[in-house]
């Protein structure tokens, strides 16, 4: 499949998976119960989409495999793990998931794949 329509389909899957996720824990709020983890609803909502921004830039920059990244948020805090062909690469993905609008701060989990 051409990267043009691979692209807007996975950016569509990631914003649908970050919906789907985030459907428990409205509906417990709306029933009067605080979500299982201790999260408040609007929280977690906001770390699905965060999560879902972060993958979307990831995806359109073309130094970044984002197959290899995985992204994960918690109070807007921003985990990236796997692995990065270059010290740089990594760094440049540390530097675009900060820039994604309710980031507060972003960790890093990446290794430099060598040979």
């Amino acid at each position: 499949m051409e990267k043009t329509k691979f692209v807007p389909r996975l950016l569509a899957a990631a914003f649908l998976a970050a919906s789907a996720a985030a459907v428990p824990a409205v509906q417990a709020a709306d029933a009067g119960d605080a979500p299982k983890n201790g999260q408040e609803a609007g929280a977690y909502i906001d770390d699905s989409v965060i999560t879902a921004k972060v993958k979307a830039v990831l995806v359109g920059d073309k130094q970044v495999s984002a197959m290899k990244i995985t992204v994960t948020t918690k109070d807007g805090v921003v985990t990236l793990k796997g692995a990065v062909p270059s010290a740089e690469v990594g760094q440049h993905a540390l530097q675009l998931a900060a820039g994604v609008d309710g980031v507060k701060d972003v960790k890093s989990e990446l290794t430099v794949k060598t040979g």
